[in-house]
C-alpha cells in the first residue's frame, strides 16, 4: 500500500529579536500562499515556498492585505514557513 503524501501547512511566524523563540504564528491557506508568492519571491527551485522566507517590513502592507494580520510587532522578525500537517 502506498503512503499518502503529507499535506503542507504554511504559517507566518514571528520570532523575538532577543531570544529567537517563536512568539506568534498565523496559519496561511493555500490560496494565500499563492498570493504571497507575488509579494515575497520564492527561490527558483521552491515555487510552493516549502522553505523559510524572511518577511521584510517593507513588504508588510502587501502581506497584511493578503493575511489581514494587522501591523507588525516591531520587536519581532517574521518568516513564512512550511511544515507537514498532522
Amino acid at each position: 500500500m502506498e503512503a499518502e503524501a503529507p499535506h503542507v501547512v504554511w504559517s507566518l511566524d514571528g520570532f523575538s529579536k532577543q531570544d529567537e523563540f517563536l512568539r506568534t504564528g498565523l496559519p496561511i491557506s493555500r490560496e494565500q500562499i499563492i498570493q504571497l508568492r507575488e509579494v515575497i519571491t520564492p527561490d527558483a527551485g521552491d515555487p510552493w515556498m516549502l522553505g523559510c522566507y524572511a518577511v521584510p517590513l517593507s513588504a508588510w502592507p502587501a502581506v497584511d492585505a493578503i493575511l489581514h494580520c494587522g501591523p507588525p510587532d516591531q520587536t519581532l522578525d517574521y518568516m513564512i514557513s512550511a511544515g507537514a500537517a498532522d
